[in-house]
C-alpha cells in the first residue's frame, strides 16, 4: 500500500515546485527533505482511480506535508491559481488494498493551516473541499 496526496480542480493546474526544504522532527529524529510541490498525476492515477472515489476531473499530486510552510505554499498557490469563491479538492488516499469510504470535511482556504493538514492523515482516505 501507498500513501499519495491529491490537489483536484474542475480545470488544468500548473505543475509547480517551490524548492523549498522541508524539515520535521518525528520520534526525536530530525529530517530534512524536498519540500512542497505540484506534480503530474501518472505514477499512482491507475490505482487512485481504482478507489472509485468521485473526484473533480484535473488531478495533480502534491509533495505534501503538515507543516505551516506547506499550508503557506499551497494558500499561496491555489490563490494564483484559482478564482475567488472556487472549490477544490485535497485528497489523501491509501492506495493499495485499502478501500472503504471517503471521510469528508469542507472549509475555506483562509482557514488552511497545519491542523487542517493534520485532519488529511487522520484517515485512510481523506478529502478536504476548500473554498477559495
Amino acid at each position: 500500500m501507498s500513501c499519495v496526496y491529491l490537489l483536484c480542480a474542475d480545470h488544468p493546474l500548473p505543475l509547480y515546485e517551490s524548492h523549498a526544504r522541508r524539515r520535521y522532527t518525528y520520534r526525536s529524529t530530525q529530517y530534512d527533505e524536498e519540500g512542497f510541490a505540484v506534480r503530474e498525476h501518472t505514477y499512482y492515477r491507475a490505482a487512485a482511480e481504482e478507489l472509485g472515489f468521485s473526484m473533480k476531473p484535473w488531478q495533480r499530486e502534491l509533495n505534501l506535508r503538515a507543516t505551516e510552510q506547506d499550508a503557506d505554499l499551497l494558500r499561496c498557490y491555489l490563490h494564483a491559481n484559482c478564482a475567488p469563491g472556487e472549490q477544490v479538492e485535497l485528497w489523501r488516499l491509501w492506495v493499495g488494498d485499502v478501500g472503504g469510504r471517503a471521510f469528508h470535511l469542507a472549509g475555506p482556504l483562509a482557514d488552511l493551516d497545519t491542523d487542517t493538514l493534520q485532519q488529511l492523515d487522520e484517515r485512510d482516505q481523506t478529502c478536504i473541499t476548500l473554498t477559495v
